[in-house]
């Protein structure tokens, strides 16, 4: 007979995100959702910016001046570190976990460190997401960031989360020490197969997905193109849900097909009726730790088509050549666009055998990892052996 499992310590835990309430990018999300697990066992405070509540501790937030619009139109603030908060919550804490490597993540980290508080962080944030919507080409300004990253936070980590084993490679390589783990963000039971009626206005269209931030790191300008280029252009109907910064360059630039792009803002609910009313999914992004929004069409049954960029991790999900498209090259994005709809019955067998691959990526087994990295925490390494 097995013995029964140990009651588990219910931890307090500090959540450190410069965006919470408002922020609608991957990372926040992943967040809310593990807050919202999280708080049925133990007790989470959430460090960040926005509106109070019980349970969030406030700092002010502000916007760089350099990029202050693409912030304010992405909904992604960053946060004016207080010590005296910070230190009144933390020292209370049994650990905290960064999301983000700015400044409040990164004062965080190291007043944890004079009070010995272990520090969990997550590497949610590539440095091409930054230089990308700077408008910054320069690789040292990239080498830049990860240098202040790993000295200032994932390094004084007793623990660095990355959601594919890609993310672990990319901080090994700008100079990674701590111990890392990869735990996917999940995917939520809501992303499943359902029945859905499509819209008349589609009724004779072949539908293109694609979900994510109207940003320069996501392409969605490549598979407009893509779309023109294809034999099958006068019955394809792009979807694009998301918005941003490139919004109206977008939607100029669609007008010049057929069908011109369709764009929504929508909630999770209606996304998962939009990934099964879809017939495939493209993702052309050039930067990704992982890629929700190709785990969320699998686990609905959508087949990806997905850019093998060599900074972004989203290729992982590709189960052969088919799925695959090489990065910028939109005459072979549309060969691939073409591929699928000459072929129904492939692409109805890849339906469920997505849907099969998405299985290994549900949440509660994120979760668990998640709480497991928690319980055994250590303290984090101290300044003095720090470089500087």
């Amino acid at each position: 007979m097995e013995s029964p499992s140990p009651v588990q310590k219910r931890l307090k835990i500090a959540m450190v995100i410069d965006a919470y309430d408002e922020g609608r990018n991957g990372a926040t999300i992943s967040t809310r959702r593990f807050v919202e697990m999280l708080r049925k066992q133990h007790e989470v405070f959430i460090i960040t910016t926005g509106e109070p509540a019980p349970g969030k501790i406030i700092m002010p937030r502000f916007y760089a001046p350099v990029v202050r619009r693409v912030m304010k139109q992405m909904n992604t603030p960053l946060a004016i570190p207080s010590n005296r908060k910070l230190h009144s919550v933390i020292r209370g804490m049994d650990l905290i976990h960064i999301q983000f490597p700015f400044f409040l993540g990164i004062r965080s980290a190291r007043i944890a460190s004079k009070l010995k508080v272990p520090v969990i962080s997550t590497f949610h944030i590539q440095a091409e997401h930054l230089a990308m919507n700077a408008g910054i080409t320069s690789p040292a300004f990239i080498r830049y960031c990860y240098k202040i990253w790993m000295n200032k936070i994932y390094n004084r980590s007793s623990m660095v989360i990355c959601p594919s084993q890609f993310a672990v490679d990319e901080l090994r390589q700008y100079g990674l020490e701590a111990p890392a783990t990869v735990i996917s963000n999940g995917l939520l039971p809501m992303f499943r197969p359902v029945p859905v009626e499509r819209d008349p206005a589609y009724a004779d269209k072949f539908i293109i997905l694609t979900v994510g931030r109207n940003a320069p790191e996501k392409r969605q300008d490549i598979i407009i193109q893509a779309v023109g280029k294809s034999k099958h252009r006068d019955r394809l109907q792009l979807i694009i849900a998301g918005e941003g910064p490139l919004r109206d360059k977008l939607v100029e630039s669609g007008k010049q097909l057929p069908n011109p792009p369709v764009f929504l803002t929508l909630t999770s609910e209606e996304l998962v009726n939009y990934y099964n009313m879809a017939d495939l999914y493209v993702h052309a992004a050039s930067v990704e730790v992982e890629c929700m929004t190709v785990l969320e069409g699998m686990g609905c049954g959508l087949p990806p088509l997905i850019a093998d960029s060599p900074k972004s991790a989203a290729s992982q999900f590709a189960l052969d050549d088919r799925s695959l498209f090489p990065y910028h090259d939109l005459e072979k994005l549309a060969e691939k666009i073409d591929y699928w709809i000459d072929h129904p019955l492939e692409l109805k067998e890849a339906r469920l055998k997505y849907h099969a691959a998405s299985h290994g990526y549900h949440i509660e087994q994120s979760y668990e990892k998640l709480v497991n990295v928690y319980m055994t925490a250590e303290t984090p390494v101290q300044d003095s052996v720090l470089p500087a």
